[in-house]
């Protein structure tokens, strides 16, 4: 059963049935861009998708209910829809890696047709000049750029229930009925990520988009293309990955390369730093950094909760 709620905002429609997810997908057929995100007890293969979050430029709010759907909601239509590319659907994502990793590893949908934001971010921030080794939370972007107090109220107030729960090691996800709240975060989360769009591509050339569009397909294979995946602060960090936007790419194909023993993604040799290879440690720059920044545990949970 599909039933709708209102706000000031938004329309938000919970979908719990086959029937829902049918007539939701008809509707959804006719955009040209959706924004898509998922929620779950420790997003990835190895833990749950427990709702699937779709938004339209006219501010319709679809929630799938995955948790009691599972595999029904993707072939009822969200499969197709997901894995459409960008000439049918664009998905408009914050962090597409671990969407896309339980995706495909739960419930073999390999997200395709992304443009994800948090590069967009990076490159806007890359174009005045400033420091782009880090990515910037959902959370943060919001705060900088869109600057709508009501979603930064709905905002915090979700975090704060999620780590809660995170304390106690409770699924909010899955616990029927979902509270209004956290059906209102669910909806800023991709609701919200249009205006910031909007922002964030103007003034943007069409060499700055093919960057971030090609990026975006290495985003969505980041997590999902390894068979078992490194331990998780050597991948899930506040660090820009290596080979992800076409400006930090290993260009010079000659060059000795080597497999890093953190996040095992290939990187050049001369990248090693002495140290690195004084203990024969191959780690490539980015898990160096997080090998320096993990001495910092506060400096690195301060990201994390921005980076809900």
């Amino acid at each position: 059963m599909a039933t709708a709620s209102s706000s000031s905002s938004y329309k938000i429609t919970w979908i719990n049935d086959v029937a829902g997810v049918k007539q939701s997908i008809k509707d959804l057929g006719r955009e040209k861009e959706i924004a898509v995100d998922c929620e779950g007890m420790n997003l990835s293969r190895e833990g749950t998708l427990d709702i699937l979050s779709i938004a339209t430029r006219h501010r319709d709010v679809y929630l799938f209910d995955i948790a009691k759907l599972g595999a029904l909601a993707f072939e009822a239509g969200l499969k197709g829809l997901l894995e459409s590319d960008r000439t049918t659907h664009t998905k408009l994502l914050y962090d597409c890696r671990n969407d896309a990793d339980a995706l495909l590893h739960i419930y073999d949908v390999k997200l395709a047709g992304v443009l994800d934001l948090q590069l967009l971010e990076v490159i806007h921030r890359r174009n005045r000049g400033q420091r782009i080794e880090y990515l910037r939370g959902l959370k943060k972007s919001l705060e900088t750029y869109v600057n709508d107090r009501k979603m930064e109220i709905i905002k915090r107030k979700g975090i704060n229930e999620i780590e809660e729960s995170k304390k106690k090691d409770v699924n909010i996800w899955a616990a029927r009925p979902l509270s209004d709240e956290l059906k209102e975060y669910c909806a800023v989360d991709v609701a919200a990520l249009f205006p910031l769009q909007k922002i964030l591509t103007k003034r943007k050339d069409a060499e700055d988009m093919k960057i971030v569009l090609e990026g975006s397909e290495r985003f969505s294979d980041y997590f999902r293309s390894y068979e078992v995946l490194p331990m998780k602060e050597f991948i899930w960090n506040p660090f820009l990955p290596q080979k992800i936007l076409r400006f930090n790419f290993i260009r010079n194909t000659t060059e000795e390369v080597k497999k890093c023993q953190g996040c095992r993604k290939e990187f050049r040799k001369a990248e090693l730093k002495i140290s690195c290879l004084a203990q024969q440690a191959w780690l490539c720059g980015v898990c160096k950094k997080v090998e320096i920044r993990a001495k910092d545990a506060v400096s690195m949970l301060k990201w994390l909760k921005e980076s809900v």
